[in-house]
C-alpha cells in the first residue's frame, strides 16, 4: 500500500539518455542514474516512481544533476 508522500523527479533529458534523480517528500536526493530513451524505459521508471508514493511530480530540464 502507498504511503501519502510525494516523489520529486528531476529529469536531464538529451537525444539518446535521460537522467533520473528523484527525492521522496523533499528529503535526500537519491540519482536513479541514466535511462534510455525507448517508450518501455521510460514506463519502467514511471511505474517504479509511482510505487514509491502516492503522488509525483516531475521537472526535465537540463543540468539538474
Amino acid at each position: 500500500m502507498k504511503n501519502e508522500s510525494t516523489v520529486y523527479v528531476g529529469l536531464d533529458v538529451h537525444k539518446e539518455s535521460i537522467r533520473v534523480a528523484y527525492a521522496i517528500d523533499a528529503c535526500e536526493v537519491i540519482s536513479r542514474g541514466k535511462i534510455g530513451t525507448i517508450q518501455t524505459e521510460i514506463d519502467r521508471l514511471c511505474k517504479r516512481l509511482q510505487s514509491k508514493a502516492s503522488r509525483v511530480c516531475a521537472r526535465g530540464g537540463s543540468r539538474l544533476l
